[in-house]
């Protein structure tokens, strides 16, 4: 998924620079960048502290504790 989005930024730059090719820039190779950067993205590990969720008593609040 990396080497798609590498090939698609270098198509996208590339093609900025021929006559006519910001048509195919714009709407062919910065969007399959953009799908493939979100894919890179949202296939990431989740590195989030999980919480630890405390026991819980419905009858803690009568009981003081």
């Amino acid at each position: 998924m990396t080497f798609l989005a590498a090939a698609a930024l270098f198509l996208t730059v590339a093609s900025l620079l021929v006559v006519g090719g910001v048509i195919f820039a714009l709407f062919i190779f910065l969007p399959l960048f953009l799908l493939a950067l979100v894919g890179i993205v949202t296939g990431t590990k989740d590195r989030t502290v999980k919480q630890h969720d405390p026991p819980m008593s419905p009858s803690s609040w009568r009981n003081g504790s």
